[in-house]
């Protein structure tokens, strides 16, 4: 019985260091198809991004957000105060709503990952996306 508890144990740690890897991965891969017109400096207020960003040569990152010109956000609270003329892009559904600046959002529902670009605001904040992250903007305003 207790090999069987530790066992569980193990896999589910093992789950979620497999789970935190692909956020990390798929959260890279869509700031890697963002298109702007200066180069990405990227900060994070969610430690493993920051993390899995720093390994990167496609984008600088920083600590300090007033240095980047993309924010993701995991929580609204964590929004630096001057974050105008910065693009922003969050990691939950419903900080769309709350910051009408962010761009888009990457988030789970039901145990899938989702992604969700908003057309008008990528227009406002003149950036492109890759062809293969054009499947998820949608053209609502919200």
């Amino acid at each position: 019985m207790k090999k069987i508890i530790f066992l569980l144990f193990t896999l589910s740690l093992f789950a979620d260091n497999l789970s935190d890897k692909l956020r990390v991965d798929i959260v890279k891969d869509i700031v890697l198809g963002i298109k702007n017109s200066a180069p990405m400096t990227v900060c994070s207020d969610d430690d493993k991004i920051m993390k899995g960003f720093h390994s990167s040569k496609h984008f600088r990152v920083t600590d300090d957000c007033k240095d980047a010109n993309l924010i993701i956000l995991n929580d609204k609270s964590d929004l630096p105060k001057n974050y105008k003329h910065k693009h922003i892009f969050v990691l939950n559904y419903n900080l769309l709503n709350e910051i009408p600046e962010s761009f888009g959002a990457f988030f789970w529902k039901k145990g899938r990952p989702n992604i969700v670009f908003i057309k008008p605001r990528l227009e406002k904040d003149a950036l492109k996306l890759s062809a293969n992250l054009k499947p998820y903007v949608e053209d609502k305003v919200w």
